[in-house]
């Protein structure tokens, strides 16, 4: 079976007091067939992994409100919650490739912030760094998750304030279940 060709389509401008964007609906070609997942507005492509099966965020101008997953053979959707410690605004999410893993920022309302992975569905804590302070802010951007490769996580943040800002960058395995390494880098990693 050929993999599915998966895209964003049809944009969907919103703008609010927070900001402005553009949400797009999931477009999957299988072949000759293409569907466009039903009742799903994202901001990123979805994650393809084993079955194939597509996962990703469901937004709402500019948060995210639930993780869907659609069963490309079937056409079947799932929509479920987000786990209680998700921030829907700030927590940079991302899923391992193989969709069982789920690594973001927890920021608790009180000044701080955490990296966590949590296993998917079930959500159960796979590891969490230390707490460290984070910049008040409204601005989003300050913070960024990605897989290294299937077993690693790195999620990134805005630590301190004003002209003396700097990145909290968490790498955590999967597989050891604990925090690899964590680090302060001058500017957001990856630039």
């Amino acid at each position: 079976m050929t993999l599915p060709i998966v895209q964003l389509v049809d944009s969907v401008a919103w703008e609010d007091a927070m900001g402005e964007g553009t949400l797009r609906r999931v477009e999957v070609r299988q072949g000759a067939r293409v569907d466009t997942i039903p009742g799903v507005l994202t901001e990123e492509p979805p994650t393809l992994v084993a079955g194939p099966r597509l996962i990703g965020f469901g937004y709402e101008q500019g948060s995210i409100t639930s993780v869907f997953e659609y069963d490309v053979r079937s056409r079947r959707l799932e929509q479920r919650p987000l786990p209680i410690d998700f921030h829907p605004y700030f927590s940079a999410p991302a899923f391992s490739p193989d969709g069982r893993h789920l690594a973001y920022v927890v920021v608790p309302g009180d000044g701080t912030g955490y990296a966590v992975a949590r296993s998917w569905p079930d959500k159960a804590l796979v590891w969490q760094s230390s707490t460290v302070e984070i910049p008040a802010t409204d601005a989003r951007g300050g913070s960024h998750g990605r897989w290294l490769s299937p077993d690693v996580a790195e999620v990134s943040f805005e630590i301190g304030s004003g002209t003396d800002t700097r990145w909290y960058r968490v790498h955590g395995s999967v597989l050891q279940r604990r925090v690899i390494s964590a680090d302060t880098v001058a500017r957001q990693p990856g630039t």
